[in-house]
């Protein structure tokens, strides 16, 4: 995520020092002014670029809105507030007392050394920049100078960056160090125009979301996550894209948003839960239990959804202990040995449901039980007790409460699919056969129906069907779900990985002849060439496999072609449009033939091309569209990777500390090792 930082400064040119007279033997020195609008863009708007944040004017609004109302807005929701405080302006100590008043955290002060700031807020912590740099007449800034500037950005870019990480975990305001327990404002339902504008970029961000999903993209979704305006609206689209990319079966992908939703709101309980589902599916079952242990006992009263997947996990935990046995005896006789898991799964789902009596807690409760008295009949042993003593009172209520879900569901809505599918379960477990496939029939067709949900109606139906229970009933419902699944499978893309290896490039096109610091000139083209088919060599990529490439002059084409050479898939991402794109990357160089090379590789069988603007529209106000590209690139590897093993990725690099920022060059480095993905770093300045 790029922090969305909005900056409290003077505007314009401003004196920091008062001119004083010739006292005795000291001559007079004149006042010193500073232009606060050079030290943003020179200074502070570069630094917070590098650090990974999105720096932000209030002076900079391009619209018709009230300022003051803007102003505000930015006040309450900026993930970041960093206030200049090298001088005593009265506007940026009347906003910095605002955002100390409405949040407890996300207040970064820094000065130019000018003047000592008020008691109230002395004892704060501040971070220095050099303010002298700014004294210096424009005719007298030589290159010592803007050495001078560049260390200075890179400093200060280093600090906030540093600032913002600890500022997570620490409460900065001293109103709210001082008056502890006191509640941050609710902002959520505020209506200025610009709320209104960043709720309707929501709205669109969270259609494109759902287009992702129906057209099997979830790298796409992934990159959506990190588009939104505010942290409001990242926690709210991190959660859509996590549903999305669960719904897809993508729980590696999954997983990774709802890490990073938690950090943003440790209390979210959506992502709480299904983050306990994800770890269950991704067979990290033990380390679900203690993790939805913790989220159940968290609230003070029986949570429902916890609950339930608390239970799932307790049940997962049982069938792995007998479902790898070669009978049907062997699993039975294991299953009832191991009955204390499915008495665990059962008291869980039997707390939630006698809390709220819903239908998806009580027909797990209602079909263990049935199971367990199954693997008594066929064993002659007992299994543990569950200490359920109501079984055809529990019945009745699961049946009352599908059925009334089923009245009041619209007809194409999730909550009509599970109501269908429970009573199925119910009548199943009946051993009324015909009911049953009626029932999973109509669940399994109905057009609000997902692949995810035919699945989890598949696996109970399969884990009936490995303990042979109630063949006649169960068999049938099982070849339609089968083939239900089979038919949703064929028409969403997506679902699974397809190749077996993923590679994913980046890295510096070929200098312009105007370049002072050479990175990539054209004369070290063939050496480049010769180290990525070395490398694709030794990875032993080739048929079957995938690389994903910018399509840019340079690195990006060298490494499509040497992928094609080697019967490799290649997927080129587009940052703009043709036009655009070849004013921007592919020309500007005589020799190479780039021109020639990007379009030969455009007309290839084995390319496929992809352009930002169509798949994920426009970037956020203020992002790069280049940046964004490594980022998309990056979420589509990762996901059709799908595991680190099968991730390798070749970055042409001259390893300087440039690009810091998010889809920068070292950030793209970072994420592959991050991610841990294989990465052969090649320097053309080193061969």
């Amino acid at each position: 995520m790029e922090p969305h930082v909005f900056v409290v400064m003077p505007f314009g040119i401003k004196e920091v020092q008062a001119a004083t007279p010739a006292v005795d033997d000291k001559p007079a020195k004149p006042a010193i002014n500073i232009d606060f609008t050079e030290v943003y863009n020179l200074l502070i708007k570069p630094a917070l670029t590098g650090s990974g944040c999105l720096p932000f004017r209030a002076d900079q609004e391009k619209g018709a809105g009230d300022i003051r109302t803007d102003m505000y807005f930015e006040l309450v929701t900026a993930d970041v507030i960093v206030a200049d405080i090298s001088i005593l302006n009265p506007n940026v100590y009347y906003e910095l007392g605002i955002r100390h008043g409405v949040a407890p955290r996300g207040v970064l002060m820094i000065h130019g050394g000018w003047s000592s700031p008020p008691f109230d807020i002395v004892s704060d912590r501040r971070f220095p920049y050099d303010g002298k740099l700014f004294t210096t007449k424009k005719e007298e800034r030589d290159d010592a100078w803007n050495a001078r500037l560049n260390a200075e950005v890179e400093t200060l870019s280093r600090t906030l960056r540093d600032a913002i990480e600890v500022d997570k975990q620490t409460t900065g305001s001293p109103v709210y160090k001082e008056l502890v327990g006191l509640e941050p404002v609710d902002w959520t339902n505020i209506k200025p125009a610009r709320a209104k504008y960043f709720g309707d970029l929501f709205v669109d961000w969270k259609a494109r979301v759902k287009v992702a999903k129906w057209n099997g993209l979830p790298g796409d979704i992934l990159t959506f996550a990190g588009d939104a305006p505010t942290r409001f609206h990242q926690t709210k689209l991190l959660w859509e894209a996590a549903d999305a990319l669960i719904q897809m079966q993508r729980f590696a992908a999954a997983k990774s948003v709802l890490d990073e939703l938690l950090l943003l709101d440790p209390n979210h309980h959506n992502a709480q839960t299904q983050l306990g589902l994800v770890l269950n599916r991704l067979k990290k079952v033990h380390e679900a239990r203690a993790y939805m242990t913790r989220v159940a006992e968290q609230y003070s009263s029986p949570d429902t959804e916890a609950q339930g997947i608390l239970g799932r996990v307790y049940k997962d935990l049982w069938k792995l202990e007998w479902e790898q046995k070669g009978t049907v005896e062997e699993r039975q006789q294991q299953a009832l040995l191991t009955s204390d898991y499915l008495a665990s799964a059962v008291r869980n789902y039997d707390l939630a449901v006698r809390k709220h009596r819903d239908y998806y807690n009580g027909i797990n409760v209602v079909s263990a039980l049935q199971l367990l008295d199954h693997l008594r009949n066929v064993t002659g042993q007992e299994p543990v007790d569950c200490n359920i003593t109501d079984l055809p009172d529990l019945i009745s209520v699961v049946r009352f409460s599908a059925q009334y879900a089923l009245k009041c569901a619209d007809a194409d809505s999730e909550d009509m699919v599970w109501a269908l599918a429970t009573l199925g379960e119910l009548e199943l477990v009946a051993g009324d056969a015909n009911r049953a496939r009626t029932l999973y029939r109509r669940a399994a067709n109905n057009t609000a129906t997902t692949y995810f949900q035919v699945n989890s109606m598949l696996e109970q139906v399969l884990l009936f069907d490995q303990l042979d229970f109630k063949p006649a009933a169960v068999h049938p419902v099982k070849e339609d779900l089968e083939q239900r699944r089979t038919a949703l499978k064929t028409k969403i893309k997506g679902l699974e990985p397809t190749f077996q290896k993923v590679l994913v490039s980046s890295g510096h096109m070929i200098d312009l002849p105007t370049r002072k610091n050479e990175r990539f000139p054209q004369r070290k083209e063939s050496l480049v060439r010769e180290c990525v088919d070395k490398q694709l060599k030794e990875w032993g990529i080739g048929a079957g496999d995938v690389s994903i490439c910018g399509g840019a002059r340079g690195s990006d084409i060298i490494v499509a072609e040497a992928s094609l050479a080697r019967g490799v898939e290649v997927w080129l991402f587009l940052p703009l449009p043709d036009p655009d794109f070849l004013e921007e990357s592919i020309r500007g160089v005589p020799e190479g033939n780039w021109e020639d090379r990007f379009f030969n590789l455009r007309a290839n069988a084995g390319v496929k091309v992809f352009w930002q603007s169509d798949r994920l529209k426009s970037p956020p106000r203020g992002a790069s569209c280049f940046a964004r590209n490594n980022l998309w690139m990056i979420n589509t590897a990762r996901v059709e990777a799908d595991n680190p093993k099968n991730l390798y990725a070749i970055l042409v690099w001259d390893e300087q500390p440039t690009g810091d920022g998010p889809g920068g060059t070292s950030d793209f480095a970072a994420q592959i090792r991050r991610l841990g993905g294989r990465l052969k770093v090649i320097n053309p300045t080193k061969l």
